[in-house]
């Protein structure tokens, strides 16, 4: 067991502070925590070197700090939710789970209900100051629109191709209700899809429902592809691009094995010629708002960071201790949060347990095709 804290003689290492902001003590439980639940989505975690455990306990603590120093200004601008509301959230953490999986889980994640109601309750007021700020952003003028769109008008070119949805099973443990733990389960469950979509099921509302994948949270929908974005993503089924471009709106493929997963596809549309876009369609001239208006908001929000940073009265004891000590680097072990890590323990329902893979970006969609 490593106790970091700088002074005191408290009888619980897990209690000890490694920083301060304002009044506020971070401990090296919350700190484990967190390093635990990363360990466990990346499957590792058995053995950790000293120096790696002190880099991944800095680079948290980092963060953490930062979080408070956020919840502290959500608190100066009174937008912590009250209670009824931290509850409504907890429930929400708590559907399809019963009682006792949901104590399982708390004790597998080394939390109280506590602990996680305090954990909600500064997400959504750290959320709450967040959206404020971006709320101050004004929309950019149509000068500005013209502008962004003169100066990237090959962005708005679009050659022949597809937009596409996807319903996805997945072998891996994803936390989620209706999640296949096996390659068995796996193909079962997407053979039990087909046969839905065959006999009329609506196949956004399936998506939605069953697919293991983070499209389900846009029914699927993974955006449109051009011919040559179609055979990079599916390099590893080259007869995929073609078929898809054979295939009329609204059909569907048979499960399809890409990898470790399976995947029935849909083709929503289908654009037969290239084309170019202008400042008249709606698509394009909402991309661009969109675009503009996300870097503004970013920029104010990273300024937020700053200036809260700057607000808050900070101390990182871990870091100070290693300064002055460098020894101490090589002296931690691991804490007892860490010695039982095990893949995949992490709270979660299945409204939020999703698959690293498709999104609905052309840039990052279907990156665990291939």
């Amino acid at each position: 067991m490593f106790a970091v804290a700088c002074g005191g003689n408290n009888s619980d290492p897990s209690s000890e502070a490694v920083a301060r902001v304002g009044s506020k003590d971070i401990t090296i439980k919350q700190v484990d925590i967190v390093v635990k639940q990363q360990l466990e989505a990346q499957g590792s975690g058995a053995s950790l070197s000293p120096a790696q455990i002190i880099t991944a306990r800095l680079a948290v603590l980092d963060k953490l700090i930062e979080e408070e120093a956020l919840y502290q200004k959500a608190q100066k601008d009174n937008l912590v939710p009250d209670d009824a509301k931290v509850s409504q959230a907890v429930q929400k953490q708590k559907a399809g789970l019963t009682e006792e999986q949901f104590q399982e889980q708390l004790k597998k994640a080394g939390l109280t209900e506590q602990e996680v109601r305090d954990q909600i309750r500064r997400g959504l007021a750290i959320n709450e100051l967040t959206e404020k700020e971006k709320s101050r952003v004004t929309q950019p003028t149509d000068s500005e629109i013209e502008k962004a769109f003169n100066e990237n008008k090959e962005q708005f070119r679009r050659g022949r191709g597809v937009n596409l949805s996807v319903i996805v099973t997945d072998p891996a443990d994803n936390g989620a209700i209706d999640d296949a733990k096996s390659d068995i389960e796996a193909a079962n469950k997407i053979k039990a899809i087909h046969e839905q979509l065959k006999s009329g099921s609506d196949f956004a509302t399936i998506a939605q429902k069953r697919s293991e994948d983070t499209s389900a949270l846009q029914l699927g929908n993974i955006g449109f592809f051009d011919e040559e974005q179609l055979k990079s993503q599916f390099a590893a089924k080259p007869e995929l691009p073609p078929r898809f471009m054979q295939m009329s709106a609204g059909q569907y493929t048979e499960p399809i094995n890409l990898g470790n997963r399976w995947y029935i596809f849909k083709v929503n549309e289908k654009q037969e010629q290239p084309r170019s876009y202008t400042l008249n369609d709606a698509e394009v001239r909402k991309s661009i708002v969109d675009a503009i208006t996300k870097q503004r908001q970013d920029i104010l929000l990273g300024a937020l960071r700053i200036v809260a940073l700057q607000e808050a009265n900070i101390k990182n004891h871990l870091a100070e201790r290693i300064f002055k000590d460098p020894k101490t680097m090589v002296e931690l072990r691991p804490s007892a949060l860490l010695e039982s890590v095990q893949p995949q323990q992490r709270i979660e329902n299945e409204n939020k347990a999703a698959p690293a893979s498709t999104t609905n970006s052309n840039s990052s969609a279907n990156s665990n095709r291939r």
